[in-house]
């Protein structure tokens, strides 16, 4: 009961501070910043903006099949159709570092040079930010993420296959412990996600579309 009206309380100061701030706006000046191709890009805050604003998708329910048909046209060497299924996940989520990745290694095979670089310092920006968060290692130095997605991109990276989910309650917030095995020589082991971001900005997704209490 405590911890329901801790998530409450915490819900409640996250409205607030949402409010004082303008994360729609930080998180647009943020893409332009990358799109300009700015070294100074911060896509920590971006990443973080993009879970405050009214179109976050902590799922992937308008991306996932787009990302999916973009990288199974990627696999097949369609990279026209790849780019397109991609600019349109990115369109909805910016944060999507693979989708500018695979984006990249297709603009450099149409030899697009100026949008290669583009999208691979845009990729390589989102992925840094993900991975300098933690190093999936326990539960106090799990990596923060703020879309599941993120963990599909770590443990693609990483070359390992997710066999079972866990959640685990911390004082860093809910923390998924990933039981995984190594595609290629069958080592087990775990990676850790704290998802207290997910749930926090999840929760006041809803809490806004909820209908106001009659009188």
């Amino acid at each position: 009961m405590q911890k329901a009206a801790a998530l409450i309380l915490t819900v409640m100061m996250l409205q607030t501070a949402a409010a004082a701030a303008d994360p729609a706006g930080d998180y647009a000046a943020l893409i332009t910043a990358a799109k300009d191709g700015d070294p100074g890009t911060d896509y920590t805050a971006m990443r973080q903006a993009y879970a405050m604003i009214a179109e976050y998708d902590p799922f992937g329910e308008k991306t996932n099949t787009l990302m999916r048909d973009g990288q199974a046209a990627y696999v097949a060497k369609d990279c026209k159709t790849a780019l397109e299924k991609f600019k349109a996940a990115i369109a909805l989520n910016f944060t999507l570092s693979d989708a500018h990745a695979l984006s990249a290694d297709c603009m450099e095979q149409a030899g697009d040079k100026a949008s290669e670089q583009r999208e691979e310092a845009i990729a390589q920006g989102l992925f840094n930010s993900l991975v300098s968060s933690g190093d999936g290692n326990s539960p106090a130095t799990a990596f923060r993420i703020v879309t599941m997605h993120e963990e599909g991109v770590i443990l693609a990276v990483a070359g390992v296959n997710g066999t079972k989910k866990t959640v685990i309650t911390t004082d860093q917030g809910p923390v998924e412990k990933i039981d995984i095995t190594d595609q290629q020589t069958g080592k087990k082991g775990a990676v850790y996600f704290n998802t207290g971001v997910v749930v926090l900005a999840s929760a006041m997704q809803k809490a806004k579309s909820r209908p106001p209490a009659k009188p």
